[in-house]
């Protein structure tokens, strides 16, 4: 198994373990030596993805930062792909979308290469390069302080471009949510989302379920505000009914 995958399968054992696992109990899993697997954690570690703790470690709750996109690549890419996909569903030709920069929306924007007539706005550069490539839809980037590191855009002049348009739908990603609302490390990305949704009639949150019970620093917006939540079957069974009981529409894939 590349350390890519190896390092995959460390966060989706984590998550089925309650966010804490010991370094012996990762190896009888994994079937590696401990030094493969002290690697793995030191490369989860620096990209903020664990936390060690003696013994092992946990996955962290408080988000500090937002991982590299080259970490999210790697990461819940089955999901994400079915996210994507019914995502995908709601969006006609002519209408006027955003897409939240992230490698969901990325899995998004495959779907919608045989679209139409659309016009769709993101702060995010791959998701700008696949569709100058791969469709005809009219495109609008909201220009903006570039994040390299997440190969995006924010900050108020991402904003003012988001709050000149009226959109049919804002598909917006996150790091982070519970079931009080969105957060986000990075203070800058809060105006673009908050335009975005400002800016659209439809508010659909996506994002698989490893996001859930990570909170950062800044508040983007409550939970109640978003029209609907497509995420996959992992999540908590209690977390599901919260949500459908706040009137949010709940779709897993």
């Amino acid at each position: 198994m590349i350390p890519a995958l190896r390092q995959k399968k460390i966060i989706s054992l984590m998550q089925e373990h309650e966010g804490v696992m010991s370094i012996n109990d990762l190896v009888d899993f994994l079937g590696v030596s401990h030094m493969t697997v002290r690697r793995d954690l030191q490369i989860l570690e620096q990209n903020k993805m664990v936390i060690s703790v003696t013994g092992g470690v946990r996955l962290p709750n408080q988000l500090i930062h937002d991982p590299s996109l080259q970490m999210k690549e790697n990461f819940a890419t089955d999901e994400k792909n079915r996210i994507g996909k019914d995502a995908a569903k709601y969006v006609q030709d002519g209408q006027c979308i955003y897409l939240d920069e992230g490698t969901t929306s990325l899995a998004l924007a495959h779907y919608l290469t045989n679209r139409s007539d659309l016009t769709v706005v993101t702060n995010d550069f791959e998701i700008l390069n696949f569709l100058m490539k791969e469709s005809s839809a009219q495109l609008i980037h909201v220009g903006g302080v570039v994040r390299r590191k997440n190969h995006s855009s924010v900050g108020m002049f991402a904003a003012k471009t988001i709050s000149a348009l009226n959109m049919d739908y804002a598909f917006i990603s996150c790091s982070s949510w519970d079931l009080r609302g969105i957060t986000t490390p990075d203070a800058d990305k809060v105006l673009v989302k908050e335009a975005a949704l400002e800016s659209s009639i439809n508010k659909i949150l996506i994002c698989d379920s490893s996001k859930y019970a990570k909170v950062a620093a800044y508040r983007v917006t409550e939970l109640t505000r978003i029209n609907e939540i497509v995420t996959d079957k992992k999540l908590p069974d209690n977390v599901k009914n919260a949500v459908i009981n706040m009137g949010v529409k709940l779709t897993l894939v």
